[in-house]
């Protein structure tokens, strides 16, 4: 089931669901990531002590950077995931999602999530995969979203299940298994 959401109209603007605000990754918001400090403040948001995220960490967090700087055109691609809060609190960045490279570049683009333990199981990645990919596929040309995960995380397949993606095999990385989903006709 797709979750409503108000389309981004720039690939600068946060795509918004009801319960959430995805941000688009800048260069200064991954050089504060590395450093520790200063995510927050760019954000606009309060970033949890237990941040960063499984599979949000160093490497991740470097393979981007080298990716956004590759690509400074190319924006909003991948994404911080901020929890709205009740009016007068500031949100609570919670995770991340987004492609592994800018969609402009791709016919099959592939995407990622991780998002803090303490806000698992409360379908905030199906909301936030949901608001995603029809944003991927406002570019024409794209004509499949694709994700690589573990056979032992039954809860991320689970996600990709409910956001319509099907089983496809091996991953390419090692030990991973894909899962694809088709542009709609």
């Amino acid at each position: 089931m797709q979750t409503p959401m108000r389309r981004a109209l720039s690939a600068e603007q946060p795509i918004e669901t009801p319960r959430l605000l995805l941000i688009g990754v800048t260069e200064a918001m991954l050089q504060a990531d590395r450093n520790g400090q200063g995510l927050g403040e760019l954000l606009d948001a309060v970033v949890p002590d237990t941040w960063p995220p499984q599979y949000w960490d160093q490497r991740a967090i470097d393979y981007l950077y080298e990716r956004v700087h590759r690509h400074p055109h190319y924006r909003g691609w991948c994404r911080y995931v901020k929890l709205k809060q009740a009016v007068g609190a500031p949100p609570l960045v919670i995770g991340g999602c987004g492609c592994t490279e800018p969609p402009e570049t791709l016919d099959d683009v592939e995407i990622g999530y991780s998002i803090l333990n303490e806000f698992r199981r409360h379908g905030y990645v199906t909301e936030a995969i949901n608001a995603l990919v029809p944003w991927i596929f406002t570019y024409s040309h794209v004509q499949s979203v694709c994700a690589q995960t573990y056979p032992h995380l039954a809860a991320s397949i689970g996600v990709l299940r409910k956001c319509g993606f099907i089983f496809d095999g091996n991953g390419k990385d090692p030990g991973t298994v894909l899962f694809r989903l088709k542009r709609p006709d």
